[in-house]
């Protein structure tokens, strides 16, 4: 008779079965097993692991509980030899039978009782790394005593069920597994947020690489993604201008930028840069290393911007706390360094010198700051003189045309407009139309209109978001 221990309960409790994964069978087994380890428990543990192939990644632990338990049996079909293990016997099975097909623990005395009986679900994918299966993991006392009475028959012994069962004890192991297990979601809670983080920035910057902007914007945008989505309390990117000689070109936090830097082969960002590799200190306190550029970092890591020539500098962040990232979060760094050392080494190859290029590009953007408080100062004093000073008809129309102009001027350097400027816009746009049906008007401001064009057309709006060098 081909016996199978989960067809005993598939029917019955059908609404209690579930698809599993192997490594969410891998972890109910673990927590049943260390339940027996913790408390050295004396008792009988049947295991199935469909083949004798599968139980070996679990060898060690296997043999810490053939020292803890009465006896120990090992399902599975033989498809390799299986090692000696104190107090452990291997039942071989039949590749075509029922149980070849099953995953299972079973123990069963009166003071702990539990069953987890499951079945490979059929597929194309047949390797163990891929499989799922169906079925329960159970606590029943006649879900237990009913697979107790199949394995005796398996194993052709006198079945005996237990009479006194030990509900309090009982009880109390329920509880510690179930409390092993809520840290265990919590664990991959935090595992499956870091890798939402993770994601969340390679696609970030993966997005502002396929926008083409110019290499400043695009360091600058790195150090912020890195900043915002991976949560970094200190980003910097720093280049190397000759030797030991780096700038800092852009970067998040308590960093200044833009201004040359030595002594960087101290840190972690030096040694990566003398190593060629992701340098990841967990707790700095700990560990010694310390980083000049952010002296207050608890974790660090730092990835070099290696081409194929020589390395171009070092993306560096800081966490504010010890052990705040993992070995995945590492990668997630060193890939974005990756791809920013090939986008340097294409950007040096076709425009000469990278630094000089950034030096141009942070004046270019300084000198639009300086424009930004003028050009505000100077639009609201022309809204003072609107609404202080009773103006002409023909005055008003002259006053909304430089608005409008002073308006776009305004949006090329990043001045916001507030809604009171927005509307008055609107309304010189109007002005514009008016003025362009009333002889009058059109006469009247032709000679201002030829003045104030070429004091503008002179000095072109540079954008530096746009990647004007």
């Amino acid at each position: 008779m081909d016996i199978s221990l989960f067809r005993s309960i598939a029917n019955q409790y059908q609404e209690l079965r579930g698809i599993h994964t192997i490594a969410t069978m891998n972890v109910i087994g673990d927590l049943l097993e260390d339940q027996l380890l913790n408390h050295k428990l004396p008792v009988d543990l049947f295991a199935g692991f469909q083949r004798f192939s599968h139980f070996l990644e679990h060898l060690r632990r296997y043999s810490y509980l053939g020292e803890v338990c009465r006896r120990v049996f090992i399902f599975g079909v033989p498809d390799v030899h299986p090692p000696e293990i104190p107090g452990i016997e291997f039942i071989g099975l039949e590749p075509n039978s029922a149980l070849s097909r099953e995953r299972f623990w079973l123990v069963d005395t009166p003071d702990f009782w539990t069953a987890v009986l499951t079945q490979a679900v059929e597929g194309p994918e047949r390797n163990s790394s891929s499989q799922s299966f169906d079925g329960l993991w159970s606590y029943d006392e006649e879900v237990v005593a009913r697979v107790s009475l199949l394995m005796s028959q398996v194993m052709g012994t006198f079945y005996q069920p237990i009479r006194t069962r030990n509900y309090v004890q009982q009880s109390a192991h329920i509880a510690e597994i179930n409390g092993r297990l809520l840290g265990r979601l919590k664990e991959a809670e935090l595992t499956s947020h870091r890798r939402w983080v993770q994601l969340s920035t390679l696609h970030k910057f993966s997005t502002a690489l396929s926008q083409y902007q110019p290499l400043p914007c695009i360091l600058r945008d790195a150090v912020q993604i890195l900043f915002t989505n991976f949560g970094a309390a200190d980003a910097v990117i720093a280049l190397n201008l000759n030797n030991d000689n780096f700038m800092v070109v852009s970067a998040a936090g308590n960093i200044s930028t833009n201004k040359p830097i030595v002594g960087i082969s101290d840190g972690a960002s030096g040694k990566a840069i003398g190593e060629g590799r992701l340098i990841y200190v967990e707790d700095v306190r700990q560990n010694g290393l310390m980083e000049p550029l952010m002296p207050t970092a608890q974790t660090l890591m730092a990835a070099p911007l290696q081409g194929r020539r020589r390395v171009y500098g070092v993306v560096t962040v800081g966490g504010r706390e010890p052990k705040q990232w993992n070995e995945e979060d590492g990668q997630t760094v060193m890939a974005i360094a990756k791809m920013l050392a090939v986008l340097i080494e294409q950007k040096t190859q076709l425009s000469g010198d990278v630094v000089l290029q950034l030096r141009r590009a942070k004046h270019l953007e300084q000198t639009i700051s300086k424009l930004r408080q003028p050009i505000a100062r100077l639009r609201d004093l022309q809204q003072k003189l609107r609404e202080e000073v009773h103006l002409l008809p023909i005055q008003r129309e002259l006053m909304a045309q430089v608005e409008a102009l002073f308006s776009d001027v305004a949006k090329m350097i990043g001045v916001p407009l507030s809604p009171t400027h927005s509307h008055e816009s609107q309304l010189s746009s109007s002005s514009k139309a008016a003025a362009k049906s009333d002889p009058k008007v059109r006469a009247s401001t032709a000679g201002t209109s030829a003045v104030v064009a070429p004091q503008l057309s002179a000095h072109p709006p540079h954008n530096f978001d746009n990647g004007e060098l």
